[in-house]
């Protein structure tokens, strides 16, 4: 009965800059979870690309065209926010020639080892787990020749079972879209499986939460049974009660005076900045920073090089690029709500949309141009 763990890839450099990477799995066996670590190396002057949007998507394949996870990096992201109840592991750095790292959790249970929930290899004839990568090469962005890939499986070998099994968790997109100005985007749900739940990002850089989508509904028979409605920042609310998250972010960014950070934070209650510098005793340009503002999740700098020697004759505004250490601290997940279709952990009871004559996702929209991704986690029996 004891949880195996092994490597699929081990740091493996690929040799592409945008491709995707297959990795077959076993053909028989239990598998708990695969667990992802990606690196990929900033440019000669800067990182100024985020490795979560580089990371195109993350998927387990079943038989060529049976998906049984698939999400995007940025998605991903907030779904592992949810399931660690925190930012998962990550080093967001602008720094120059540094590598950016994230570890992403794909599971098939509720964490790693659930002894209930896990995925039957033994179902498929082939299953692939799929990395799909396309870093933007420059001396701002990313080092060609440096996405990295570190793969680790979860799991019992076969004939081997931790307990009673209820089938796996089923974890994928299910609609991708840019927000309109106004009017509701509906969609209706697959009713194969129960859910536990759903999530929907949405965000649109210095826009607020809660604008670009502000109510999220789930309607049933068209509309004659609601089962769950909640404006957008009720609904962050909720997560953040029901979840007790860590609601926090951090990183090093590269900037000048009147530079900005998109920190990734809803509604930013406290921000903290302060410059990395190897001052002297005394300095023609001794730098400092300070927050001007803030809109939505993005902070705008203030940085002016002070005169400590009497050389300069008066401060000035930075133009020089100094590494920025910052954090944000929030409300819920960032840029996303979490539609709990059951209680956190419970599987005997999950929404059951098989029963339903019809099931729909509706979403209201009140500003045009956010990136919407609509993902939905189903338990899957077997």
């Amino acid at each position: 009965m004891t949880l195996e763990r092994r490597y699929l890839l081990n740091r493996e450099v690929q040799s592409g800059d945008a491709a995707t990477r297959s990795i077959e799995l076993a053909r028989a066996g239990l598998l708990s979870a695969i667990l992802l670590r990606l690196e990929c190396t900033n440019g000669a002057t800067s990182g100024t690309e985020e490795l979560i949007d580089a990371i195109d998507r993350v998927e387990v394949i079943a038989d060529g065209s049976d998906v049984l996870f698939s999400l995007e990096g940025t998605e991903l992201y907030k779904w592992n926010w949810a399931w660690l109840r925190r930012r998962p592991p990550i080093v967001r750095t602008m720094r120059l020639s540094i590598a950016q790292e994230v570890s992403y959790l794909v599971p098939f249970g509720r964490d790693i080892g659930d002894p209930e929930l896990s995925l039957d290899l033994s179902r498929y004839q082939r299953v692939e787990l799929q990395v799909t990568f396309s870093p933007t090469i420059a001396a701002t962005a990313f080092t060609t020749g440096t996405f990295t890939i570190t793969a680790i499986e979860y799991g019992w070998r076969a004939g081997v079972s931790p307990g009673p099994r209820r089938g796996f968790l089923r974890t994928r997109q299910v609609r991708s879209f840019t927000s309109a100005a106004s009017g509701e985007e509906v969609i209706e749900l697959d009713r194969r499986y129960p859910y536990t739940g759903l999530l929907v990002y949405a965000r649109e850089a210095a826009i607020a939460d809660g604008v670009d989508i502000t109510t999220v509904e789930v309607r049933e028979d068209d509309g004659r049974v609601i089962p769950y409605t909640a404006n957008w920042l009720d609904a962050q609310m909720e997560n953040q009660h029901m979840l007790d998250l860590e609601a926090v972010e951090q990183g090093v960014a590269l900037r000048t005076d009147a530079g900005t950070i998109d920190t990734l934070v809803s509604r930013i209650l406290h921000a903290d900045v302060h410059l990395e510098d190897d001052t002297g005793a005394s300095d023609s340009a001794m730098p400092h920073a300070k927050i001007a503002s803030i809109t939505a999740d993005r902070i705008a700098l203030s940085i002016v090089e002070v005169d400590e020697d009497a050389t300069q004759g008066a401060s000035a505004v930075a133009t020089a690029l100094y590494p920025v250490h910052w954090q944000a601290s929030g409300i819920g997940i960032g840029n996303a709500v979490l539609v709990p279709l059951s209680s956190p952990g419970d599987i005997a009871n999950p929404y059951d949309a098989p029963s339903k004559s019809k099931v729909q996702l509706a979403l209201t929209q009140g500003g045009a141009g956010a990136a919407v991704r609509v993902s939905t986690q189903e338990l899957v029996a077997g």
